[in-house]
């Protein structure tokens, strides 16, 4: 009996023995099983990881280096700035006064800003009469030590400059600032005097008008040069000789400063008026026959039959804000008021719709006259608030009152009213309108056709907000608004990023500039070219045009396909990582299609990637998504084809930064392409210039406001000015920006898309 149960114990032990050692077989497997499985979630996180910082960078479209070009146009090729070591975005290398070019001409070099260690940039030695290879040019004094007299003419004056060499690099800017423009104590323009080497004295020469000082009840004895400050938006009078037979004040300014002729009673008080926000607004509005259809006028122009014009003036008066009043008028040879200065928008918007009902006058475009009677309304009691006249004209004054420039601009600086103007169609008198505006511290804005007037509301109200900005929004002031069209990306952009197509890897370019002409309001319903295909049509859709593109939501654009690493097999085998089958089929029943893009991972073999893409020539889109989707995807590759086309230039000198304020005055966006260099290769990316800054201690540092449909977080192109010798004269300016830490070319294109 003992040996039996001995025996039974023996096999039971042995069970539990068994199963122990299978227990623990298990647990070690599943433990096997978690720590491979952990290494292989840790390996595809890593390559998840690393493919999501390199995804981003395929949105910038690869170069060829044009070899025998010259991107900084320097005078010298790409393949030689290669060779030399320069660069190929910046025309002077160093920054020192001379083109890359130019330095061989005085053996000096373009990588070194001031080769003799003088501390005087060598473009400026030369300037200056000196050897930039010496310390002792003339080989007695140093010629740090040396002293000099330079005068620099603007355009209500003089300065006489002294102080090293260092001088020749100062600089005189024209400055518009509403906070000055809208003050009637101002009696010049502000300027800006600049030297970052410093100088020794500067003695100002400035004129006034008598017979401005007059009309605002201004004696000599009222009349000092004054200091303004950006940050407080309050002016220091310094005193100054006044001579009225001259019609002058001499003084001596102190330092870097903006500085401006003002009357001394008036000033501060209107400077009150301006912080205040109350602002008066005349809209002055052409009724000319040259409006209306030709059946009704001979030989009309047409520039406005669909009343552009008054959409203008309701989107205008409706944006400002509750503290404007409006005055609302038409003209032709007689001003004509149809709403005196009211709050009451209501009232405002009838007073503009009526002007449909009134119908056509024949009787001239007396501009001259409109304007005399136009700020005769404004009263005593506004002299010391903000007012405004905004004047729009589709022709060539006729006025025979004999009214003129001085006239306008002097009874415009007694009232205290800034006159922005607008010219439509083509037949207009500019220099009138351009001297109108800029006399009396406004804004021009030619438009030449009135589709684009409905848009110019946003660019009106933008140049007339205030112009001292904070740009990093750290709570200090920091730039001057130059140019502003009123596009904001967060209405007037998209509601989805850039995306890649089965037949282009980046639709940047269509994207910005099909948002340029939304922003703008001259996209047309339908568009095609019959010999690519390429074509859209809105009709049958539910997309109005007249909504901001903000308000354009793509459902193809939620899905999880806009995000690769939501699809990609990161265990894919041979040299394509590949999107998992079923999220293939998936899509392709859908209306996406995938396409490859070059893509090495260490370890992998991987030398391509698959990605999906929306397909525009699919019209599963249509069915699968919506009509809406369908259109816009289309409209955006439209658009798209017309990349590098039309008229362009690249931003390198003072012509070309004019042209540029010459667009953005208009209120135009621009497509600028940024091309840089890295390593050896070159990208490009296209964005949308919207906005043009100045740096507010520095004149030479321009901050350039972009859109980029890539979703960069960074939004600013900086660009530094750098005098320009040649001839011994500094008649120029180089430009060089930099962007998202890297130096950059930048070319505006100024394309348009045929109706």
């Amino acid at each position: 009996m003992a040996n039996r149960s001995f025996s039974g114990e023996g096999t039971k032990a042995k069970t539990i023995i068994i199963a122990a050692a299978a227990a623990v077989v298990v647990v070690i497997g599943l433990l096997i099983y978690l720590a491979v499985k952990s290494s292989e979630d840790n390996r595809i996180a890593a390559l998840k990881y690393r493919f999501n910082n390199y995804y981003p960078s395929t949105y910038n479209t690869d170069e060829i280096m044009d070899e025998a070009g010259d991107y900084d146009s320097d005078g010298i090729t790409n393949k030689e700035e290669t060779q030399f070591k320069t660069s190929m975005v910046s025309a002077d290398t160093d920054s020192d006064g001379l083109t890359d070019k130019l330095e061989a001409d005085y053996s000096t070099s373009p990588v070194l800003n001031d080769g003799d260690g003088d501390g005087i940039p060598d473009g400026i030695e030369i300037f200056a009469g000196l050897d930039p290879n010496s310390l002792i040019s003339d080989g007695t004094t140093k010629d740090a030590d040396r002293k000099f007299t330079r005068l620099i003419e603007f355009d209500e004056g003089v300065i006489t400059l002294t102080g090293n060499a260092n001088i020749f690099a100062a600089t005189v800017d024209k400055l518009s600032l509403n906070a000055v423009s809208a003050n009637a104590g101002a009696l010049t323009a502000p300027y800006e005097l600049y030297c970052s080497g410093g100088f020794d004295n500067a003695f100002l020469t400035m004129k006034y008008d008598r017979n401005v000082t007059m009309a605002a009840g201004v004696t000599s004895a009222d009349i000092q040069v004054y200091t303004f400050d950006p940050y407080l938006k309050g002016y220091t009078g310094i005193g100054g000789t006044v001579t009225d037979q001259a019609q002058s004040v001499q003084c001596n300014l102190e330092g870097n400063c903006v500085f401006m002729l003002g009357a001394n009673r008036v000033l501060q008080q209107a400077a009150e008026a301006y912080v205040s926000g109350q602002l008066n607004v005349h809209l002055i509005i052409d009724n000319s026959g040259s409006m209306y259809p030709s059946i009704d006028t001979y030989k009309s122009e047409e520039n406005d039959v669909k009343f552009k014009r008054l959409s203008f003036a309701q989107k205008f008066v409706t944006a400002l804000g509750n503290t404007v009043k409006f005055s609302i008028s038409t003209f032709t040879s007689e001003l004509n008021t149809l709403c005196t200065f009211d709050a009451d928008k209501s009232h405002v918007v009838q007073a503009i719709n009526s002007i449909k009902q009134i119908g056509a006058d024949y009787d001239g475009t007396r501009v001259e006259k409109a304007l005399i009677d136009g700020l005769n309304s404004f009263g005593d009691n506004t002299i010391s608030e903000r007012n405004v006249i905004v004047l729009l004209t589709d022709g060539i004054s006729t006025d025979q009152a004999g009214y003129t420039l001085s006239d306008i601009v002097t009874l415009a600086k007694a009232k205290n009213v800034t006159i922005m103007t607008i010219s439509l169609g083509e037949s207009y008198d500019r220099e009138l309108l351009e001297s109108i505006a800029e006399n009396t511290g406004g804004q021009y804005f030619p438009i030449a056709e009135a589709k684009v007037l409905e848009g110019l509301y946003s660019t009106m109200i933008a140049s007339m907000s205030d112009d001292i900005v904070d740009d990093d929004f750290d709570g200090t002031p920091d730039s001057y608004t130059l140019y502003d069209t009123g596009f904001n990306p967060d209405f007037n952009g998209y509601s989805f990023s850039n995306f890649k197509s089965a037949t282009n890897g980046t639709l940047d370019f269509g994207m910005v500039m099909l948002a340029r002409d939304w922003f703008r309001n001259c996209v047309p319903d339908s568009a095609g070219d019959p010999e690519t295909g390429n074509n859209y049509t809105f009709e049958g859709t539910t997309i109005s045009l007249t909504d901001v593109l903000r308000k354009v939501i793509l459902q193809t654009m939620q899905t999880p396909w806009t995000r690769p690493d939501n699809y990609l097999d990161f265990m894919s085998s041979g040299y394509i990582l590949k999107v998992r089958s079923s999220e293939k089929t998936a899509a392709t029943q859908r209306g996406w299609t995938t396409i490859t893009i070059p893509y090495e991972e260490s370890g992998t073999g991987w030398t391509k990637a698959e990605i999906l893409v929306p397909d525009h020539q699919n019209s599963t889109l249509r069915t699968a998504y919506s009509e809406n989707d369908y259109a816009m995807i289309r409209a955006i590759h439209y658009y798209n084809s017309f990349r590098d086309t039309g008229k362009s230039f690249s931003l390198n000198s003072e012509d070309d930064l004019n042209n540029v304020k010459s667009v953005l005055a208009t209120g135009t966006p621009i497509v600028t392409k940024i091309f840089w260099e890295d390593n050896g290769q070159c990208y490009s990316r296209y964005v949308l210039m919207t906005t043009l800054r100045r740096d507010l201690e520095n004149p030479n540092t321009f901050k350039i406001k972009i859109y980029d449909v890539n979703g960069e977080s960074l939004n600013t192109i900086t660009m530094n000015r750098t005098i320009k010798i040649s001839n011994n004269k500094a008649n120029d300016y180089t430009y060089s920006a930099t962007w998202n830490n890297k130096p950059v070319s930048l070319s505006c294109y100024l394309t348009d898309v045929n109706n």
